[in-house]
């Protein structure tokens, strides 16, 4: 099993919280949460797949009876890495959705047995990272097998956020139909990073720097380990 959740670069990429406080603003836009997983010793991909029954037939009743959609996505690094075996994503349609989620989950027989097998079979940490949708295409429907990129900015002083997300949406990669663009925010404010960029593809590429791609590398603070500023994944849709 890898254990190294809590390195650095894992809290310089994804530092945020998961649940609002008493109080704060809930968001109308879609709600990416991540959470970076490894499989217990002994344990593989097919493993946790059995398992996924349960969930699935979980969330089906969500969506029949509730009207609540949940999408679920396996993020698979295109590089091993020591810190990680895989990143499993959750979205949802807004806050509201979110909440009514955990909701259920919590008042679930179902939910809490399949919580208990997965537990055998992943360590996941345990504090997601929330995001925002503030820009999207809409017309992309990811496969099984697509690859997702991820590109992160802290943006260099003298830059204000608004109007520089702006002017990424004129960006050519913005405006070709082969991907599904999304700009995220993090629900909290956090001091490593001010955007990502999520993108999902069919078409394939090893090394896609997003950041370089749409021309911003001069804005944005280099991270260290990450000279890119950028992640890869082979991504599952689960359903």
């Amino acid at each position: 099993m890898k254990t190294k959740f809590l390195l650095p670069f894992v809290f310089l990429f994804f530092l945020s919280c998961s649940y609002f406080e008493d109080g704060s603003e809930a968001f109308q836009e879609r709600v990416y949460e991540f959470s970076w997983c490894s499989y217990e010793e002994g344990f593989q991909v097919q493993d946790l797949n059995n398992e996924l029954i349960a969930y699935i037939g979980f969330l089906k009743n969500l969506k029949e009876i509730n009207d609540l959609n949940v999408i679920i996505k396996y993020l698979n690094p295109a590089l091993e890495n020591e810190y990680y075996d895989f990143t499993w994503l959750d979205i949802f349609e807004n806050d509201l959705e979110r909440n009514a989620y955990y909701d259920f989950a919590d008042n679930s027989e179902i939910f809490k047995n399949w919580l208990s097998s997965k537990d055998e079979i992943i360590t996941c940490d345990t504090q997601r990272q929330s995001f925002y949708e503030k820009y999207s295409s809409k017309n992309y429907l990811t496969s099984d097998g697509d690859q997702t990129y991820v590109g992160f900015c802290k943006l260099k002083d003298g830059y204000e956020l608004n109007s520089f997300l702006e002017g990424i949406k004129e960006k050519t990669i913005f405006r070709e139909k082969t991907y599904n663009k999304v700009i995220l925010l993090p629900q909290f404010e956090t001091n490593d990073f001010d955007f990502l960029i999520f993108l999902e593809t069919n078409f394939f590429s090893k090394d896609l720097n997003l950041i370089k791609q749409i021309e911003i590398q001069n804005a944005c603070k280099e991270i260290k380990d990450f000279p890119t500023n950028s992640l890869l994944f082979n991504t599952y849709v689960v359903d």
